[in-house]
């Protein structure tokens, strides 16, 4: 029998004076959840203004179900899904789904669209009297596998031990640099009793606190009270922990809120007030999760990326999309994935013709066809969507009934449900285009640029993007205001707006409102989205000022995504903004508040580039590191490996090995330059390597992409070799298949090789590589069959600038006193030796004569 958070069991006891048998009634905790269904930041906007944002699909499956499905694999039996921005639609979606119909986990909707932050979410949740013990605070935009259970079973102990300790907030270790940029994270500083794992400080970076206004560093000195030694004899201090959004609280902590009614978020609110307040005992603790275990939350556009990839990748197994855990409905029903090789997943009638290329990681829904000739590369494309023939998709999102037309290009962007990319156009790095927007034929979408068939009528805003994101509901053909933060502030536009009443009779010229009606009520259940507001208004807590949909942009988009011109008069008041869309296309510019440009980037769906990174070079090589995941590579690999796998080769020969893998990832996939730097620096500041020790092992690879596959090649690497056994080809065949490969990534090894000493150890590895010695010996290489091209090869190398006449001569310099074995190769380069010193001569001779 369970009822208000507990069950009561009855078993018989032992017998009692009068011999009668004695019910024991225990009382067990039943372990219970508040879901917050609404982020209230602004981050996904202008997608969250039509829907909320924990509706959108992530890996073709919405946001929600990854978290319910956690909530219910740890043994959750109550979930109060609180719900805001958006509610009709979540408690719509929440009905249909299997959580209606389930009886091991009940979910219950909690409406409210007066609140606008999570301190009010978590007043409302502490009026309503529904969470009797600890229980289980998550955002709905969490993805996670760990195992909760011996997590609560420590927070339990230490409430019985003293009911002082009210939280645990479960972080995850951050075991590369800067890997928080991966997710659009900010940086943060916690301060640890480590021998209980006591949060004794807590301090987050915020925009604009240090090297400028866009920044999200922590400041240079950070400072503690040193009476935190007064109990201790030590202090951890961490920078390397992220929080994952998903906290163990006691029922006091909802108590604290509606005491405070300034915490208007756990961070830095909640936090930060407890422990200055120590004064009234309560404690708050870290857990942090093993390396095995997974958990992020989609804060942001950058994060919707990483956690997507990590999905597809299998690091949040068991929610990986070919298990079919997670519950999807519409008119394909459940899903149906099936895993292939290199990370491909593929659902029920997907019609894929032979000459398409399905590159690795790749996700394709239920009902979609893909033209001849596209190439889909680490990228998602939803239920029914249309790829048309040649596109060439890579990094993006393609959400449901969306439409890619013939020749279109996507890079690293999201493209919404039934939005339309027209033929031949091309949308660039961080475009978000949102629902059923329609980019014209043949048009370039900027970098970055966020198009909606909501038009942005006006933005006024003091806050962060981070701090805000409900969204009254859009409604066609007239203006829907962003909301305030607070009553106090209402009250004040109230009385701005009585008196701009009062002037507007004296005043014909003035500007109107841009909506009005909707009287605000402070009950639970109403939506204060009708209230008026100036467009010259000037209150500092006012967000943005936005219009949904109007009739005739819907009408005009319609027509534009079948291929029809609207009529002239439908079109004309649209007025839709070229610069985004194009000539014949349908939507808005959508620009985001205060964040800058360098907070648009760290927002942004693209991957991290160097302009993310500090300025100058060390600072830049550090940040790479982390540059890695977000473009592709798996970034979590190294805190994912298997404990215990032993490593069967030596250091050098495994890092060769990470080399010429990364590297010809890169080329398999087509990376840029840019980023093909990105990832090798990456490895390089992992490992604790230098530059040339990249270069080296990636000239050998691309001498090795001239022959057949060795046998070190993964067999998804094996189509960038000749076939395995084959012959070697012939002289001239090498020497142009390493003219042609040189040609593409020479400019790749020269940013690797910054010196003379470098492109020297460049020419000793190429001998090592020729006459099969080191790390080269047992793994199968081919390098013999370019011992006897051995001079028109260095001359390739010279003609191309990767190696320059003075290292060559240097290198040549160095064998002179070297034992004749090992002046094979400088004899076998003596004529070119010899007409390099005598050019050097007769320039030399030249620069005398002109003296």
């Amino acid at each position: 029998l369970a009822f208000g958070g507990h069950s009561v069991d009855g078993a018989k006891g032992k017998k009692g004076g009068g011999g009668q048998d004695e019910k024991e009634i225990g009382v067990r905790n039943v372990l219970q959840a508040v879901l917050l269904a609404d982020s209230f930041t602004q981050t996904f906007r202008p997608i969250s203004l039509e829907h909320p944002k924990v509706l959108i699909p992530l890996v073709n499956v919405a946001m929600i179900e990854y978290t319910l499905e956690w909530l219910a694999m740890s043994k959750v039996e109550e979930v109060f899904v609180f719900c805001c921005a958006h509610a009709e639609q979540i408690t719509d979606y929440l009905s249909q789904s299997k959580w209606s119909r389930n009886k091991e986990m009940v979910v219950t909707p909690v409406v409210s669209t007066s609140c606008f932050s999570a301190g009010e979410a978590l007043r409302l949740i502490d009026q309503k009297d529904i969470i009797k013990n600890d229980f289980v605070l998550i955002n709905g935009d969490t993805v996670c596998n760990i195992n909760l259970a011996p997590i609560v079973e420590a927070h339990r102990a230490r409430r019985q031990a003293d009911k002082s300790n009210i939280f645990t907030m479960i972080t995850k270790s951050v075991h590369q640099p800067l890997q928080r940029l991966r997710l659009g994270e900010r940086e943060n500083v916690m301060c640890l009793d480590p021998q209980n794992n006591r949060l004794l400080k807590f301090h987050e970076a915020q925009q604009g606190e240090h090297e400028g206004e866009g920044s999200e560093k922590l400041p240079p000195l950070f400072k503690f009270d040193a009476a935190f030694f007064g109990e201790r004899d030590s202090v951890q201090v961490r920078t390397d922990l992220m929080d994952t959004q998903i906290s163990i609280c006691a029922p006091e902590v909802l108590m604290l809120f509606s005491d405070n009614f300034d915490y208007q978020s756990l961070k830095p609110d909640f936090i930060t007030g407890v422990l200055s307040e120590e004064e009234l005992g309560n404690k708050l603790y870290v857990a942090e999760l093993g390396r095995q275990e997974y958990a992020a939350h989609v804060s942001n556009l950058r994060a919707y990326d990483a956690i997507s990839r990590d999905i597809i990748q299998r690091w949040a197994f068991p929610l990986v999309p070919d298990t079919n855990l997670l519950w999807r409905g519409g008119a394909w029903g459940p899903t149906t994935f099936r895993y292939a090789r290199g990370n491909r997943y593929y659902e029920q009638a997907v019609t894929v013709p032979r000459t398409a290329h399905m590159e690795e990681d790749v996700v394709v829904g239920a009902g979609t066809s893909i033209g001849e000739n596209s190439r889909i590369t680490q990228s998602v494309i939803g239920r029914n969507c249309r790829i048309g023939k040649n596109v060439d998709i890579l990094g993006s999102y393609v959400l449901e009934n969306a439409s890619i037309q013939d020749g279109a290009v996507l890079r690293y962007a999201l493209v919404c449900d039934s939005a339309v990319v027209g033929p031949s156009a091309f949308v660039s790095a961080g475009a978000v285009i949102s629902h059923k927007a329609v980019i014209a034929a043949g048009h370039h979408v900027p970098p970055h640029t966020r198009v909606s068939l909501c038009s942005q009528v006006q933005q006024e805003v003091s806050l962060s993007d981070d701090e805000l994101e409900y969204s009254g509901a859009v409604t066609t053909g007239r203006a829907a205001v962003g909301k305030t933060k607070s009553k106090k502030t209402k009250q004040v536009q109230q009385q701005k707006q009585q008196q701009q009443s009062q002037q507007r009779g004296d005043e014909s010229g003035s500007e109107e409102s841009s909506s009005s009606g909707g009287s605000e009520s402070d009950s639970d259940g109403d939506s204060d989205q009708g209230e008026p507001l100036s467009s010259s208004g000037s209150e500092a807590d006012v967000l943005i000022l936005c219009s949904g949909p109007s009739a005739q942009a819907a009408t005009a988009a319609e027509a534009l995504a079948m291929g029809h011109m609207p009529d002239e008069a439908t079109l004309a008041a649209a007025h839709f903004d070229e610069a985004a869309v194009g000539k014949g296309g349908a939507g808005y510019q959508w620009k985001l508040s205060a964040e800058g440009e360098s907070g648009r980037r760290r927002l942004s769906i693209a991957p991290p580039t160097f302009a993310d990174l500090p300025g100058d070079d060390e600072d830049a090589e550090v940040g790479a590191a982390e540059m890695a995941a977000a473009a592709g590579a798996k970034a979590a690999e190294s805190d994912s490996e298997e404990e215990g796998e032993e490593e069967v080769m030596d250091p050098e020969s495994n890092f060769k090995r990470e080399v010429s893998e990364t590297f010809l990832r890169c080329v398999k996939l087509r990376f840029d330059q840019t980023n093909a730097v990105i990832e090798l620096n990456g490895l390089k500041i992992a490992e604790d390597r230098t530059f040339a020790d990249c270069a080296r092992y990636i000239f050998t690879t691309i001498l090795a992409m001239c022959g057949p596959a060795p046998n070190w090649v993964k067999d998804e690497y094996a189509s960038l070799f000749l076939p395995r056994g084959s012959p070697s080809p012939p002289k001239g065949t090498l020497v142009a298949s390493f003219r042609k490969h040189l040609a593409e990534w020479g400019p790749l090894l020269q940013r690797f090789l910054r010196s003379e000493d470098d492109q020297v150890e460049l020419l000793l590895t190429f001998e090592e590589y020729c006459s099969l010695e080191g790390v080269f010996e047992a793994q199968g290489e081919n390098g013999k069959i370019f011992a006897e091209i051995f001079e028109p090869m260095l001359k390739i190398i010279y003609d191309a600038e990767i190696v320059s006449e003075e290292a060559i001569l240097a290198w040549a310099d160095e064998k002179q006193l070297a034992e004749e074995e090992e002046k094979v190769f400088v004899k076998k380069a003596e004529r070119f030796l010899q007409w390099l010193r005598e050019s050097d001569e007769s320039s030399s001779g030249e620069e005398e004569e002109s003296d």
